[in-house]
């Protein structure tokens, strides 16, 4: 970690608005809200701590000596977290080995949502998608068709880094609306040929692309139906959660 300068450089109040918007608006650490609303007026409750001190005492230049750092440059967003002020002065008082990789760890995960949310508007997907998340979300809870247990790859596909309740998840999921989807999949493809030959390009691409950033089968999971909650008009969890099953069956996920 590069030295700082002498005279500490207060956050603008765009790179406290964007700190604020990265922990979505609640303390990363106990997940108190950072701002309060009374008499008309927000009042911030929340102050902007630098992970690696910005300027170190002896004995804490010593207890870092051998730590992860996350820019050379402390005053760097990288180095800077926005944590309610009981967090910020418990994090800072005393410092300990324990708390830094803490931070480092929480600041870590907050920058890959960050990118995985940037990667929402880089990575479009067919609006005939959002037919069938729709469909799904406003499904009447009958009991559909149950998907043979042979048919099943999940089984096949995943390994240890997908969670068990997940793996369940997308199992139940496959096992009562895969036939259904692929029914939709087929009508679309009626009306519009080759329709449900793009979507799952787009669906294989978006995978390898999280794949590249090392994600596990876990987060992928979460990752693919985030992607689809908001690149779709129809926002339930559970509908996309039904799909990216489906295309983990149809060999666009964890092949």
């Amino acid at each position: 970690m590069a030295k700082s300068d002498i005279e500490r450089k207060k956050p603008t109040e765009n790179m406290r608005l964007v700190l604020f918007d990265e922990v979505s608006g609640i303390c990363p650490k106990c997940t108190k809200p950072l701002m309060k609303k009374g008499k008309g007026q927000m009042t911030k409750l929340f102050e902007v701590a630098h992970i690696y001190p910005h300027s170190p005492r002896p004995d804490e230049t010593e207890l870092l000596k051998n730590e992860e750092t996350l820019n050379d440059d402390v005053d760097h967003e990288d180095n800077l977290i926005a944590l309610c002020r009981d967090c910020h002065k418990i994090f800072d008082n005393p410092r300990t080995v324990e708390g830094y990789r803490e931070m480092i760890s929480i600041k870590k995960e907050l920058q890959r949502l960050s990118n995985l949310k940037n990667s929402w508007f880089a990575n479009s997907i067919d609006s005939e998608i959002h037919e069938i998340i729709t469909s799904l979300a406003t499904h009447s809870g009958d009991l559909l068709e149950e998907l043979s247990l042979e048919a099943l790859k999940v089984d096949a596909k995943s390994d240890d880094t997908l969670n068990g309740l997940v793996k369940l998840k997308i199992k139940n999921n496959i096992k009562y609306f895969y036939p259904e989807i692929k029914d939709k999949f087929a009508e679309l493809d009626k009306e519009t040929p080759y329709t449900s030959d793009a979507i799952y390009s787009q669906i294989r691409s978006y995978y390898l692309k999280l794949k590249k950033k090392s994600l596990d089968q876990t987060q992928i999971f979460s990752a693919l139906t985030d992607w689809l909650i908001n690149s779709s008009k129809c926002k339930s969890t559970e509908a996309s959660e039904i799909l990216v099953s489906f295309f983990v069956q149809n060999c666009e996920v964890y092949s």
